[in-house]
């Protein structure tokens, strides 16, 4: 069966990573550099190829988010993207988890576009940008009603 993986790019993979270890409690952190043979064949840079990143991976909540450099290519993040952590709002752990991380994030000074705060669905809901533009929603719902 297939999975579905956020797969961002970022100006730089590598600092992205350790901001995300940081601030998120990213774990397993995986990184490869762009080689000399890549670079050349893709007409990258070959100075500090150890800071490149042409693959990179990590973990956050025991979800797989995977990485790489844009290399001067691509798109920076709008508001259409939005990853979202989904919590079991009648779990107490789940309910101290999303609390406890997001009070992390915001306190790092990630941008507070809708604050976490009890909804109408019987759930919380909040919604942040990073500081790479990026749009992460905290949301807890009853999972015996909707999932």
């Amino acid at each position: 069966m297939a999975k579905l993986y956020s797969y961002l790019s970022f100006d730089n993979a590598k600092e992205s990573m350790e901001y995300y270890q940081e601030v998120f409690g990213a774990t397993l952190l995986d990184r490869k550099p762009v080689d000399e043979n890549m670079a050349k064949a893709w007409g990258i840079s070959t100075d500090n190829l150890e800071d490149t990143t042409m693959h990179g991976g990590f973990v956050v909540l025991g979800n797989t988010i995977f990485c790489s450099d844009r290399f001067g290519k691509g798109e920076p993040f709008s508001s259409s993207v939005t990853l979202m952590f989904d919590f079991n709002s009648e779990d107490a752990e789940d309910v101290a988890a999303l609390e406890t991380l997001y009070k992390k994030v915001t306190e790092s000074g990630a941008e507070i576009i809708d604050p976490l705060k009890e909804q109408f669905w019987g759930g919380k809901m909040g919604i942040i940008k990073d500081k790479y533009g990026l749009l992460w929603m905290f949301h807890a719902q009853p999972y015996s009603k909707f999932v």
